[in-house]
């Protein structure tokens, strides 16, 4: 065997850069085309710029902070979330494959990253903005931190992990699982026998302390209301031990055996198509215990989230989001690739041509089936879900009546966040929307303004329409709103 070939196959910075763009294109470009509304996280962000603050009802503050900075140089559209999320999502998984260059050579992060690329979270989902997406910039970064200081021990580098861990828990609290696994990694290493880990942790932490402690502030000033939020919709659920038994087989089955499923398809074809390959990485033996290390550093970055996102289902009976698997689950691949075979097979020229050709064959499978999915695919297949609501066509029927009503352009939108945003972001005039009719969740309104303000409700409404309400298109209405002094 040459070295021509196998080279071809492995991916170097500037493919690397290469395949992302193109991967990135593809996907938003059919996400763009197909959705008829943009997903509600995407939206919710929209309407979070309309104030920034330390922090909001739902949420830490960094995502609307990013979102806000970029609107303030593209301008505030659903196209500029779109490409947004899916910088962040490609530019995670471009520290990912760095990391894994470092570590096991290029090869090896070749069949990673095409693994990695084939998650169904990072492909059907590239679209998506969120909390989700912005931490698990931090989680990759995080990760290839935490590897830096286990080989090159020094402050500077416990310094930027405590920077970014701040940063991480400024985007979503559940970075917290990533905290805990690097103080799993911190005492595997046995870290407390050397002082420049004993003081890096410690200067980590008050780092970080000091980049939340704003939004900390905001919340010991604002009743903790994320908090609130997260025990009224998940936490504070208390299911039985049935339904506790139950979410926890339906996160796990999704996690593994559905958006990781792709992946596994790629690194078992690569195993098979290889098997009799005798070719080695470019990268010799690696010595044993450093070897033993590595791996032992994946299984706890790979296995550790989803096992304590389990367990609080089963030990608390909290109610689990799917969607709460995304910043970790690219995570798995090295775990898994970590667990099955040597390392260094995974560089054979029959395992990276396999690589490629599965990956290939399932991005132009998971395309058809988006697109199937999709409001230009199959009548009624995944019709429920939220791209396919015709916003458009509401907004069309909706203007001239509610202009007319009012007396001029709509101020204020009153309903459900996803649905209302997404009308306000179509609206002409980008009316505020008034969340859950709370000046708390919304601090863009202010009550003085209410009295005055031309407003308008939307919602989902069956026949007969109540009283007051116009139709405007299919189940969707609405009707003109009057909030008196002291009635919000």
């Amino acid at each position: 065997m040459t070295a021509v070939p196998r080279e071809s196959l492995v991916l170097t910075g500037r493919t690397v850069a290469a395949l992302l763009a193109v991967y990135g294109v593809i996907w938003l470009a059919i996400n763009w085309l197909t959705a008829l509304a943009a997903p509600g996280d995407n939206v919710e962000q929209l309407i979070w710029i309309r104030s920034l603050e330390l922090g909001y009802f739902k949420h830490p503050p960094m995502p609307t902070w990013i979102m806000a900075a970029s609107a303030a140089v593209f301008g505030p559209s659903v196209g500029l979330t779109y490409v947004l999320g899916g910088v962040l999502t490609l530019g995670s998984l471009a520290i990912f494959w760095k990391l894994l260059c470092d570590m096991r050579g290029r090869a090896y992060a070749t069949v990673g990253l095409l693994a990695a690329l084939s998650i169904t979270f990072y492909c059907g989902r590239l679209y998506y903005y969120n909390h989700n997406v912005v931490m698990m910039l931090w989680i990759s970064l995080a990760v290839a931190l935490t590897w830096h200081v286990t080989q090159k021990p020094s402050l500077a580098g416990w310094a930027l992990l405590g920077l970014v861990s701040g940063l991480g828990m400024l985007s979503k609290y559940q970075y917290v699982l990533a905290l805990g696994v690097i103080g799993l990694w911190w005492l595997r290493i046995g870290a407390w026998k050397n002082p420049v880990h004993v003081k890096g942790a410690a200067l980590a932490a008050v780092i970080g302390l000091l980049v939340l402690s704003p939004h900390l502030y905001w919340l010991s000033t604002h009743d903790w209301m994320p908090m609130h939020y997260a025990e009224r919709t998940s936490l504070g659920l208390h299911l039985d031990t049935a339904a506790r038994i139950n979410m926890s087989w339906k996160f796990a089955v999704d996690w593994i055996f559905n958006r990781c499923m792709p992946a596994w398809i790629v690194l078992g074809v690569a195993l098979w198509w290889g098997r009799k390959s005798a070719a080695q990485a470019e990268l010799g033996q690696a010595p044993a215990s450093e070897d033993r290390q590595l791996r032992e550093f994946w299984l706890l970055w790979g296995w550790v989230p989803l096992l304590a996102i389990l367990a609080l289902c089963l030990f608390t009976g909290s109610y689990l989001h799917l969607q709460w698997g995304t910043a970790f689950m690219f995570l798995c691949v090295p775990a898994v690739m970590e667990l099955v075979r040597s390392p260094q097979s995974w560089g054979g020229t029959g395992r990276l041509r396999a690589a490629w050709v599965t990956f290939a064959v399932l991005q132009a499978l998971l395309l058809l089936q988006f697109w199937l999915a999709s409001p230009l695919g199959l009548s009624g297949y995944k019709s429920t879900h939220q791209n396919h609501i015709p916003v458009d066509k509401i907004v069309e029927g909706l203007v001239p009546g509610a202009h007319q009503a009012l007396g001029g352009p709509v101020d204020i939108i009153i309903g459900p966040q996803a649905l209302a945003g997404r009308i306000a972001m179509e609206l002409p005039e980008r009316p505020r929307v008034y969340v859950e009719r709370n000046l708390q969740y919304s601090p863009w309104i202010h009550e003085e303004e209410l009295p005055t303000a031309r407003i308008i409700e939307v919602f989902v409404a069956p026949d007969p329409l109540p009283e007051g309400a116009m139709r405007a298109y299919g189940v969707w209405a609405w009707r003109p709103v009057k909030i008196g002094v002291g009635e919000h």
